[in-house]
């Protein structure tokens, strides 16, 4: 059974962000993949039912698609489109922190460039991991 997803409600695709939509739709279905939100096996929505329901041009939802079967995210079945590929945990748990580590990166050069420091921005993220943690919105209820 194919699995419908409602790409509207899933993704957040910003036009005017200057980065190019097939690289947020390219990171979105990444991220869900290596977090298991899209089991192995699972069959994406067809480039034209993505395009349709983002509003956006086919030919952007082909290339996110292409660069992920390109990277081992995705298998094409003939006549059946777009699977999650089946891929090793230890490569894709490695593939997390990498991921995680670059966004850390780029947080740290815009703090910087914003004047705040590396300490506040460690207290800032416990910060921010504390209140948003299930325990502290139990406490809150």
């Amino acid at each position: 059974m194919v699995k419908e997803f409602n790409f509207v409600d899933q993704f957040t695709i910003s036009p005017s962000s200057g980065v190019p939509i097939y690289k947020q739709l390219f990171s979105q279905i990444e991220r869900m993949v290596l977090n298991g939100y899209f089991p192995v096996g699972d069959h994406l929505p067809s480039v034209r039912q993505v395009a349709t329901n983002l509003e956006v041009n086919p030919m952007t939802v082909s290339k996110a698609y292409g660069l992920l079967e390109e990277r081992g995210y995705l298998t094409r079945l003939r006549g059946k489109g777009m699977v999650v590929a089946q891929r090793d945990e230890e490569v894709s748990q490695q593939e997390k922190f990498k991921m995680l580590n670059k966004m850390i990166e780029e947080l740290l050069i815009q703090a910087k460039q914003m004047g705040v420091n590396e300490q506040e921005v460690i207290a800032l993220v416990a910060k921010n991991a504390t209140e948003s943690s299930p325990k502290s919105k139990k406490n809150k209820e």
